[in-house]
């Protein structure tokens, strides 16, 4: 008798290669390592072609390559996957194929892959509803063929890898018996052994969040009255329990008399895709909220700039009548002196913000008394705090308190703190300043009885650019970053600070915590200035393409009996130099001709400018710009615009 061979059943590299959805593997910079014959026909590409050849981002439209920089490739390597991700990817044609794509990171021996699984969305209609008539097909076949059985049990199979791959899991529900199925897939999404979901369809609904509930059933309950498909989003209680998100998609089967039968469905995990969406929402937030901050900080930036400008240009004009007397001459120039000093600190903010951000802000330490930084910060407040016809009320202890900090820094850190409550307090405000010393720390606290700070500004007060706006009349400039330098500067210290306030018209309060120096119970000491008069005559070069500032700084240097000289370029400041044979050479770096880096070094290699005092001008302070003047042969270096004092402390120095 003859029997017929068993059917030959397909190898695992066939199913690979006929999976119902795209499967590739590629390393960790996208490269295509492995792709299937079915995502190979999708795009109208050989393996050949991909494998080695190509990276998956270049598969991808352009702003699909911009979404995998700023969002995919980061997500991978921070939490090993993505899924549910939609995204154009190119045909061989030049056309788009719109593909839903899900990823993981895995690591096999020591090499780390990209494991990627794709459907074609356009097709996913259509897939579900062949998922639905396979399942049907397959539970009638079931009972009258044993073979069709094995070929269920290898489209399942095929088929669970494309589900496992795309986060979803099938269900049925018999109409009329309330009996339910669950495939082995869906059990596993809601956290369960397979087998371990035994109940009808009211047990489902009980694993629905009470709130989603209500569009749930009605949902379903359209799709079977008007038979058409339904799609909702819900959450779902896991067995872990927590809450995730599903999306729920089915459609009911009617008998010959149109009544409905069985409901057939897909359950998808979009939990991943709902956390970036939220994820995308907030960096989207943020972005925009910064963009706001950045928009406002500039139109504040060029007010600041104007207010000073406008004095100066009228002194100017003033100067230009040459009608002033004594008095009025002595008014402009404090006129000028205390603008110029105004767009001084301006710069210097800025640039010290950048410092600090960057790291490369360094601290001056040494003992240091905090009365003397109080009395310090309060002798540059007093002004402001007279114009505004301020109460101020300071609280000093008996004790000395002695830190180990920058006496300069920490004098800045509490003059920012008062200028910030005189600007936000209304005039004739009151103003307590006070310093005590808690256990191995002091602390300094400003507090004022101004505007307040609303509750939800307190957690953005520090940052960079954030400023309340005050009334129009109330406002006394500032560019929004006062206190974003008070705390680098406290944390730099090894401090913190924090900010108070009751709301909206019960003023504030900024309290600085810093460590004490260990031991320290001395005071600073104060160093006599020396007396200017003592300082011997010098022959000095100034070298600057802007001949205003190289004549004013020739007339400042020559009214205090140096001989001095001037240059406007590399060339001329290099001959110049060879004659007048200079002891200080104040050189500017952006010169025509040569640069001063250039003319430095020929300096150098002179005999006469061996032991010359060269001292670099320019408007760059950053630390890189300082360590190329040291490698040109320069001595010092001075930031634009140049500090008189220290100007005078070199001079002195020489003498």
């Amino acid at each position: 008798m003859l029997t017929s061979a068993p059917p030959q059943l397909p190898t695992a590299e066939a199913l690979y290669e006929q999976a119902a959805s795209g499967l590739l593997l590629t390393s960790t910079d996208g490269t295509i390592l492995r792709a299937n014959g079915t995502f190979c026909r999708w795009i109208g590409q050989d393996a050949t072609d991909l494998i080695g050849q190509r990276r998956v981002q270049e598969l991808l439209t352009m702003g699909g390559r911009v979404f995998y920089q700023t969002h995919w490739s980061p997500l991978l390597q921070i939490q090993g996957s993505v899924a549910e991700v939609k995204l154009d990817m190119m045909h061989r044609d030049g056309g788009h194929v719109p593909m839903l794509l899900n990823a993981i990171r895995k690591r096999h021996g020591d090499t780390t892959y990209h494991e990627l699984a794709v459907i074609v969305v356009r097709d996913r209609h259509k897939y579900e509803n062949e998922l639905v008539q396979s399942r049907k097909n397959a539970e009638a076949a079931l009972a009258a063929q044993h073979e069709a059985q094995k070929a269920l049990q290898e489209t399942a199979d095929v088929l669970g890898l494309a589900m496992q791959g795309g986060q979803m899991g099938a269900w049925s529900r018999n109409l009329a018996t309330n009996e339910v199925w669950w495939s082995r897939q869906l059990e596993a999404l809601m956290g369960l052994p397979v087998g371990g979901f035994v109940g009808t369809g009211s047990d489902f609904f009980d694993l629905v969040h009470h709130e989603d509930l209500p569009k749930v059933s009605e949902a379903v309950e359209h799709a079977v009255t008007q038979g058409t498909d339904y799609s909702v989003e819900f959450r779902f209680r896991h067995a872990s329990g927590q809450w995730r998100w599903m999306e729920g998609r089915g459609r009911a089967v009617y008998d010959e008399q149109g009544k409905p039968v069985t409901l057939y469905g897909l359950g998808i995990d979009i939990t991943e895709r709902k956390h970036s969406e939220d994820q995308w929402q907030e960096i989207s937030e943020r972005l925009a909220q910064a963009d706001r901050r950045k928009d406002e900080f500039l139109a504040t930036l060029a007010h600041e700039l104007r207010n000073p400008l406008a004095p100066m240009r009228n002194v100017v004009e003033l100067l230009k009548l040459q009608t002033l007397d004594p008095t009025q001459l002595r008014w402009t120039r404090e006129v000028l002196e205390r603008q110029l000093q105004h767009l001084t600190h301006l710069v210097d903010d800025l640039l010290e913000v950048s410092r600090i951000t960057q790291g490369k802000l360094v601290l001056r330490r040494q003992r240091v008394e905090l009365a003397h930084a109080v009395h310090g910060a309060l002798e540059a407040a007093t002004p402001l705090v007279q114009a505004a016809s301020h109460d101020l009320t300071l609280d000093l202890p008996d004790q000395a308190i002695v830190l180990d900090a920058d006496p300069t820094r920490l004098t800045q850190v509490i003059l920012n703190l008062l200028n910030n409550a005189i600007k936000y307090t209304p005039p004739g405000g009151r103003i307590w300043l006070s310093v005590q010393q808690v256990g191995e720390h002091a602390t300094v606290t400003v507090r004022d009885s101004g505007l307040g700070i609303p509750r939800e500004h307190l957690a953005t007060i520090f940052e960079m650019f954030s400023q309340l706006t005050p009334a129009l009349e109330r406002s006394q400039g500032g560019l929004g970053i006062g206190l974003a330098l008070v705390r680098g500067l406290v944390e730099l210290h090894g401090g913190a600070v924090s900010a108070h306030s009751d709301g909206p018209g019960q003023g504030s309060e900024f309290v600085v915590t810093l460590p004490l120096a260990p031991g320290a119970r001395a005071a600073a000491t104060q160093v006599d200035k020396p007396d200017e008069s003592d300082l011997r005559t010098m022959r000095i070069l100034v070298v600057d393409d802007n001949a205003d500032a190289a004549e004013s700084l020739e007339m400042l240097l020559g009214l205090q009996g140096h001989q001095v000289r001037s240059a406007g370029d590399g060339m001329a400041a290099l001959r110049l130099a060879g004659e007048f044979l200079p002891e200080l050479t104040l050189l500017d770096i952006g010169l025509p001709k040569l640069n001063g880096y250039e003319v430095a070094k020929l300096i150098r290699q002179q005999p006469w400018g061996a032991h010359m005092l060269l001292v670099a001008v320019t408007g760059w302070g950053q630390a890189q710009d300082k360590q190329a003047a040291d490698d040109a042969g320069f001595d010092r270096h001075l930031t634009k615009p140049v500090d008189p004092e220290e100007l005078m402390s070199i001079l002195r120095e020489m003498a």
